[in-house]
């Protein structure tokens, strides 16, 4: 099967589990929100600062160094098996450990036994690293996208039944665990391959060059994904840190589910073709157009209907989320192209190059953070904004240069989509205003506007870019 065929097959099956992974999770959210405090999810947003921190060190680069390396073999595989096996016992015992610690500094207790609970994750995902990058490597997303969506079914059906039974925030904790380890036995079951009893540091050094810069740069990238719940939690409160958080899992979704999820098969494929400029720049300007398609309409619609959209889903007790999703709605548009900047760096093996521009984007966001931070969370929300448009022209033009894209071109891609997109929402929050006058109910309301806005949102792509049928078939060129 030729590399375009496998890069279609792939993104089928994955679109396929993703739109019905990102339906339960939406629904999920929407559940958990109504039956968990800001509190509970304050809490559970702390946790994860701590667990997403450790979990950089989980593989230590070694899953995107196998899919890099071409043909790996059996020694190298079984070493990298044993490798990550030792850093997620490691990992655990360290979370356990510094637990109290962590609690004490947060003057929060009942973080301490939650911490030593969800260190059995690492244990748990260890043993799936391997399986898991030669899957991705081999483009072979079939089985992946099953077991994915599976585990994540079963996953979110026991968080919800433990949140029923008024287990509060270890109903999210139980969600957590039970997904990745349905997932490890699911991919141990489907999988042939098997380690073989060998480990030799030799091996690990050897890809030691790849994987030291690019665990480093997410070492650095970690504080700039989580200064913000950091400062928030320790400054602010943990109600404060639940609605942010809440509100910027909201905006995360589509960059979950479109862009980080095309990575994963774009990744491997970007890797064949990496010395190939023209190509690389022709495939990838097609994969950008293809996630602001999606992505730019979700967050415009986000922006035009956030008080009604938190009203009809989330309540009263989320005061204050609708302010914070329409600001954090842009950072979503910015991030859905973003994101796909690292594939770039690591399939041209210049993990030096973005580890420095990690470096340099991590201290100007944890800047915007600080001087937020004083504005409180609606601060820290616009604060991430500004360091996201500040930093787009620096960021985008050394990464696309490295295929011989110019931002200008990129631009030319993308800004029409935005126009788009622009007179979309604004026509959908107008529809909004007049809705008003009529005394709907709110969830007709909601519907109406969601309706005018995706039919609005076609007719204009049509007019813009001519039939859809003939558009989708030159995209998938």
């Amino acid at each position: 099967m030729s590399l375009k065929a496998k890069v279609l097959t792939g993104t089928k099956w994955v679109a396929f589990a993703n739109v019905f992974k990102q339906v339960l999770q939406v629904l999920s959210l929407v559940v958990f929100a109504r039956l968990l405090s800001p509190d509970d999810f304050g809490l559970f947003a702390l946790l994860m600062i701590f667990v997403s921190f450790l979990a950089m060190f989980t593989d230590m680069g070694t899953a995107s160094a196998l899919i890099h390396i071409d043909q790996p073999s059996q020694k190298l595989l079984s070493s990298v098996f044993f490798f990550n096996i030792f850093l997620g016992f490691f990992l655990a015992v360290l979370l356990v450990l510094s637990a109290s610690s962590i609690a004490l500094f947060f003057a929060n207790p009942p973080l301490e036994f939650l911490l030593q609970l969800i260190s059995i994750n690492f244990i748990i995902i260890s043993f799936g690293v391997v399986q898991k990058a030669r899957y991705e490597k081999a483009l072979e997303f079939r089985e992946l996208a099953m077991i994915e969506t599976l585990a994540i079914f079963i996953g979110i059906s026991t968080g919800i039944i433990c949140a029923i039974n008024g287990l509060g925030v270890y109903s999210l904790l139980a969600q957590t665990l039970v997904t990745s380890l349905l997932s490890v036995l699911a991919l141990w079951i489907v999988a042939k391959w098997r380690p073989s009893l060998h480990f030799s540091f030799e091996d690990i050094k050897r890809i030691w060059g790849y994987t030291a810069n690019l665990s480093t740069f997410n070492f650095v990238n970690y504080f700039s994904r989580n200064a913000d719940n950091f400062l928030i939690g320790k400054f602010l409160n943990s109600s404060a840190l639940g609605v942010y958080s809440l509100a910027y899992s909201i905006m995360l979704y589509p960059l979950q589910n479109i862009s980080r999820v095309l990575l994963r098969i774009l990744f491997p494929a970007f890797s064949t073709i990496q010395n190939d400029n023209e190509k690389f720049k022709r495939v990838y300007l097609k994969t950008i157009f293809f996630i602001a398609l999606v992505s730019f309409p979700i967050m415009a619609g986000l922006v035009a209907t956030a008080d009604l959209l938190v009203a009809v889903l989330f309540g009263d007790k989320w005061l204050g989320l609708a302010q914070i999703l329409m600001i954090l709605a842009p950072v979503g548009i910015i991030q859905s192209i973003g994101t796909t900047n690292g594939s770039i760096f690591m399939a041209k093996g210049n993990t030096r190059l973005l580890l420095r521009v990690g470096i340099f984007s991590t201290v100007v966001t944890i800047a915007f953070f600080v001087g937020g931070l004083f504005w409180g969370v609606e601060g820290v929300a616009f604060s991430y904004l500004l360091s996201n448009m500040v930093l787009f022209y620096p960021v985008f033009r050394i990464s696309w240069g490295q295929i011989g894209l110019s931002v200008s071109e990129g631009l030319v891609v993308l800004l029409p989509l935005l126009a788009i997109v622009s007179i979309m929402g604004a026509s959908v929050w107008g529809l909004g205003q007049w809705l008003d006058t009529l005394s709907l109910y709110p969830v007709v309301q909601l519907i109406l506007m969601i309706v005018a806005g995706v039919v609005l949102y076609i007719a204009l792509l049509t007019l813009k870019y001519g039939n859809p049928k003939k558009f989708l078939k030159e995209l998938k060129r």
